[in-house]
């Protein structure tokens, strides 16, 4: 399997790439500058220019031949309209663009949950998610948004829980990673929104219930 990943050189981005071609895909991986943030060389890597400043054109050129994209790219609140949301957004467009099915989508928890945002320090960031997990749904894409807890870069357990009533408060995204490069394969998870932190139940297990 070919896997765009965009955002792959961020904390959660680095992870997905390991685990990818620990799993014999190929990967593109999408970064700002290659020349300086090649940071794996592998046979299965191949690092190419992308921000999610570019037009939709420049993104359908990037996905070349990819089966898949995963969106793990970020503003952590800091550029939410241009990144967060509508970077998403085009990305989306870009990818029924390249004839590509298979989108995964790095959300976050209760961004489906406009009821909890009040108060919350990243107010805007959840609103950025929300709208562009909407459009997300109104995609033809073959979709599974994942919405994960605080991330931390505690070590990988491989056990996490997907049931919302009980979530814990954080996850490693070395499990989130692990998650994310398990889900793009199972085909017939598609459409859905899945909730995940630290848990006791194997990640594979999980996505075998989706």
């Amino acid at each position: 399997m070919k896997v765009f990943v965009a955002g792959a050189n961020g904390r959660v981005g680095r992870h997905v790439v390991n685990k990818l071609i620990q799993k014999d895909d190929d990967v593109l991986a999408g970064v700002r500058d290659p020349k300086t943030q090649s940071i794996l060389r592998h046979d299965h890597v191949a690092y190419v220019p992308f921000n999610l400043h570019q037009d939709i054109n420049q993104m359908v050129e990037a996905f070349s031949n990819s089966d898949a994209v995963i969106f793990t790219a970020g503003s952590a609140g800091k550029d939410v309209a241009k990144v967060d949301l509508d970077g998403a957004v085009k990305t989306m467009k870009a990818a029924e663009k390249a004839g590509i099915k298979r989108y995964i989508m790095v959300s976050a928890v209760n961004a489906d949950h406009p009821e909890t945002w009040p108060g919350q320090s990243l107010h805007d960031y959840y609103i950025g998610k929300h709208y562009a997990d909407e459009w997300l749904k109104q995609t033809d894409l073959d979709y599974v948004i994942v919405q994960p807890v605080t991330l931390s870069d505690k070590p990988a357990t491989g056990e996490i829980s997907s049931d919302y009533a009980k979530l814990s408060d954080d996850i490693s995204r070395e499990d989130v990673a692990e998650f994310l490069a398990q889900v793009v394969r199972k085909q017939s998870a598609n459409r859905l929104t899945v909730d995940i932190s630290n848990g006791d139940e194997a990640i594979h297990e999980v996505i075998s219930d989706l």
